[in-house]
């Protein structure tokens, strides 16, 4: 899914409406989101005890992907919610 993708999806929805993560296809959970980053932004960290080049570089050569990270977890999630999903 590309960014523009997601933002159409989003458009659908009550814009005050929380956002949260559905992990784990068979064993599902609801997750918070504790952020956004990109593949440019973990390469630029200092903070990163691992090598940075090679895992962070963008292997299509394109713009760099966008990471939404987890963040809590809140809840069991509902095996639904992949037969429901909207999909680019």
């Amino acid at each position: 899914m590309k960014v523009r993708e997601l933002i159409e999806a989003l458009e659908d929805f009550d814009p005050e409406s929380r956002v949260l993560l559905m992990t784990q296809q068979n064993w599902p959970f609801e997750n918070s989101i504790h952020g956004i980053t990109s593949r440019d932004e973990l390469s630029r960290d200092p903070e990163d005890d691992e090598e940075t080049d090679e895992e962070t570089a963008d292997p299509d050569g394109g713009p760099p992907d966008v990471f939404i990270v987890e963040g809590d977890q809140l809840a069991y999630g509902s095996k639904a919610a992949w037969r429901c999903a909207r999909v680019a």
